[in-house]
């Protein structure tokens, strides 16, 4: 009886998981397929949806490493009931929005609530595996979760063009109630979990900005978060003007076609587990942005809609690899009492820099042409790969002096 409960647990732990990540990327989706749209209908000019933006992308960059902190001290399940209900208040304040002082408030609300659950859910199960002694399952568990969100996300994105029929807000509607739901089920059904809960939240900060700074490791992580950025950010800006405008395909494409993205980035995230068991963690990273690389250069090669589909799909394919694979192997060089905090700097930085891709996107889109797009995509996915092979080598050297200093002992 004994084991057969234990399995159940542990079982329970991993369902808990998918539960968080598939809602999150349920709400998200429901949220992204109509937001712009919504604000425009609500009478913001181009100008004003972009301050909006702007304001959203600078927000998370605030806000996510101090919310990675509380997480640590004050607990990740209150983290996450706490931002799931913060979130849904903005969705709900969003979707009420007419002007754009409220729009404003609404991204302000949905920016904490989505920093506060930024990296949280994968500190808290990595921390809950451990204590039940199946660490080892998180190389498995993290790409078939991302995977399943991710099929579940381009159902949710294309239902939510069902429900916009007639009523073009009514998925921020539904967004902002799952999100409530969501906040109220995770009470009953997580356990909490701390990280270093001795040191005061100032005192926790500055030390931890600190160490994160003086390691090598850490301070090529962060730059490898602003790099990836490049090509991720380049693509997500430009895909459906490139669509509309380059290629001359119809709005009714734009759907189909994102439908079609998730599919592939699901598949990607599942083809990282495989690649996981044979090869190194930021060896299959490397990977990824190999494949995203490749397929920025044949979008820029060739203007035709064969080849940006062909393209994007390897852009995709490549996210997902590296997306699943970097959420492994960057989990086992942070420390689990700093464990939210730590990937909370690392979305930060990322956010970030993130900010300035979309204006440099834009600019050379209007200035000299799509194509170009995507040649600052490959130079940023080839950026990446450099600056992940250096980490690699760094990885295996700390390896190989802690094994030299246990062997002279």
């Amino acid at each position: 009886m004994g084991r057969f409960g234990k399995s159940i647990k542990l079982d329970s732990t991993i369902m808990k998981y998918y539960f968080i990540i598939m809602l999150y990327e349920g709400i998200d989706k429901l949220f992204g397929t109509v937001y712009v749209a919504h604000m425009g209908i609500r009478g913001l000019t181009s100008f004003q949806i972009g301050q909006v933006l702007a304001i959203s992308s600078i927000a998370l960059s605030i806000f996510d490493y101090p919310t990675g902190n509380i997480a640590d001290k004050y607990g990740r399940k209150r983290s996450l009931v706490l931002g799931f209900f913060i979130w849904s208040i903005g969705l709900l304040v969003f979707f009420q929005a007419s002007n754009l002082f409220t729009f404003i408030l609404s991204i302000l609300l949905w920016a904490v609530g989505v920093s506060l659950i930024s990296g949280t859910p994968g500190a808290w199960f990595v921390d809950e595996i451990t204590k039940e002694g199946r660490s080892h399952l998180k190389t498995k568990v993290f790409p078939n979760a991302n995977a399943i969100s991710l099929i579940f996300g381009a159902i949710v994105a294309l239902l939510s063009s069902l429900l916009a029929i007639g009523r073009p807000d009514f998925p921020l509607l539904v967004a902002g109630i799952m999100g409530l739901g969501t906040s109220i089920i995770l009470i009953f059904i997580l356990n909490e979990n701390y990280g270093d809960r001795a040191i005061s939240f100032r005192k926790a900060l500055v030390r931890n900005t600190i160490d994160i700074f003086k390691s090598t490791t850490m301070r090529l992580i962060l730059i490898r978060s602003m790099t990836g950025r490049i090509a991720f950010q380049t693509f997500v800006m430009i895909w459906q003007l490139y669509m509309v405008k380059e290629l001359k395909l119809p709005t009714a494409y734009l759907g189909f076609t994102m439908a079609i993205f998730l599919v592939v980035l699901a598949v990607g995230n599942s083809l990282a587990g495989i690649l996981l068991k044979r090869f190194e963690g930021v060896k299959v990273s490397i990977m990824g942005q190999g494949l995203i690389a490749i397929g920025s250069i044949t979008i820029a090669s060739h203007t035709s809609i064969v080849a940006f589909y062909i393209g994007a799909c390897l852009i995709e394919l490549g996210l997902g690899i590296d997306m699943s694979a970097s959420s492994v192997w960057v989990h086992d060089l942070i420390p689990s009492e700093r464990r939210a905090s730590y990937i909370s700097a690392i979305s930060a930085a990322g956010s970030l820099f993130g900010f300035t891709i979309p204006l440099v996107s834009g600019y050379i889109a209007d200035q000299i042409g799509f194509r170009y797009n995507w040649l600052l995509a490959f130079i940023g996915s080839i950026i990446t790969i450099t600056l992940l092979i250096k980490i690699g080598v760094t990885i295996r050297a700390v390896r190989e002096g802690v094994q030299n200093v246990e062997k002279s002992k």
